[in-house]
């Protein structure tokens, strides 16, 4: 039945949210923020449960799923029944629901079941299973695995309207599956910048903080930045290098082993997980940000952040940072992804030049300030739109 245009549009978006520390919450909390903004929307939040602390303000949460369950597409199915929503938004990857491979698989056949009773489904897709490098993942039995994600694919294919976030994962889903053209979108990731960039002030970073950000132990591993973080401070005595962020559900008790080994190191500080308030404090306080990756299997969110907050990025050579900085106009120094003295030289590069950090720091506000999150939910809602009767 087509929703009378006068009607707000009503979303649910499945999504980790805050104060859960899950998988892509902070970005469903920007999502989420976009939607909160938009008058003709109705929004609720189909989130994880935690217990973290209370809940953000303004929000409509309904905390009606658990990581690692195999009754998670139980759970939200009864939920979508309940609100009937027009329209249910998944903000997901391979690993958002569960990181046990069972749970994993069965969580991933959710947005299938909802569409299969009824309700128009879009699923924004943070990674792509072929690009995946299952050696940096640690995954056992690959050929299994391997199996499993291309029909976890198939199932997220078959669930409706998908997005993913760079151009080459849109035409890896369309070459590999042969699906129709108009089923697999790209959009841009968004960034959060606020304003016009001519208001926004530079901060004055002129302590030479180093910041590392993300979930790490797998293909984000810190060895090879200690490494190159060695020979900066035999050059700048006083660089101090920031590691923000968790463990990667594969590799708990990686950061931890990392700071015993360093714990006499003041040259080296780990900030642990970062509640989403306080990220522009952490950000404000870097010079610049290293992304020492090895692999990757989707774009880069933290890759976002250092455009908003106007920080140069040094990045590894893999293929979805060159692409980024490519088709986003990002500004990265790059550098191989196995070679410590070509980092250090990057940062030191960075860390001794004002005006190299000033114009890669302006670049990359400008291509923050492309891609606000507000404009990027908004091309989303033509389309749910346009699939459920309403308006544009």
């Amino acid at each position: 039945m087509a929703r009378p245009s006068t009607s707000p549009l009503k979303i649910a978006l499945v999504t980790t949210f805050p104060p859960s520390s899950g998988d892509l919450n902070e970005y469903g909390f920007h999502l989420a923020s976009a939607l909160r903004s938009n008058a003709s929307v109705e929004a609720v939040i189909y989130a994880d449960q935690t217990a973290a602390g209370p809940e953000l303000e303004g929000f409509d949460v309904r905390r009606c799923w658990r990581f690692n369950s195999f009754l998670t597409a139980f759970h939200i199915l009864r939920r979508v029944w309940k609100d009937k929503p027009d329209c249910v938004w998944f903000n997901m990857g391979f690993s958002t629901f569960a990181n046990t491979p069972v749970a994993a698989f069965l969580s991933v056949f959710t947005p299938f079941l909802v569409k299969f009773s009824g309700y128009y489904t879009h699923i924004t897709l943070h990674t792509v299973f072929e690009r995946i490098n299952l050696e940096d993942a640690q995954v056992r039995f690959a050929g299994v695995y391997r199996m499993a994600g291309r029909a976890a694919t198939r199932a997220l294919l078959w669930s409706g309207d998908i997005t993913v976030l760079l151009p080459t994962f849109r035409q890896l889903l369309l070459d590999a599956y042969r699906v129709p053209a108009d089923q697999v979108q790209y959009r841009p990731h968004g960034t959060f910048v606020d304003g016009p960039i001519d208001a926004v002030v530079l901060p004055d970073r002129k302590q030479p903080v180093v910041l590392a950000f993300g979930y790490w132990g797998t293909y984000k591993r810190v060895e090879i930045l200690i490494a190159a973080m060695k020979e900066v401070l035999r050059e700048i005595p006083d660089a101090v290098l920031h590691v923000a962020g968790k463990d990667h559900p594969s590799t708990p008790g990686y950061l931890e082993g990392l700071r015993n080994q360093h714990r006499e190191n003041r040259a080296i500080q780990f900030l642990g997980y970062v509640p989403e308030e306080e990220v522009p404090a952490v950000f404000g306080r870097a010079r610049l940000v290293v992304l020492p990756y090895t692999s990757a299997a989707g774009t880069s969110g933290v890759v976002h952040q250092a455009c908003q907050h106007a920080l140069p990025i040094v990045a590894s050579d893999i293929e979805e940072f060159t692409e980024m900085a490519r088709e986003e106009g990002v500004a990265m120094a790059i550098y191989p992804r196995d070679d410590s003295h070509a980092l250090a030289a990057k940062m030191l590069r960075l860390l001794q030049s004002d005006e190299t950090c000033l114009q890669m720091s302006l670049q990359n506000l400008r291509a923050a300030s492309g891609t606000p999150m507000p404009g990027v939910v908004d091309s989303y809602l033509e389309l749910f739109r346009s699939r459920t009767g309403g308006q544009s």
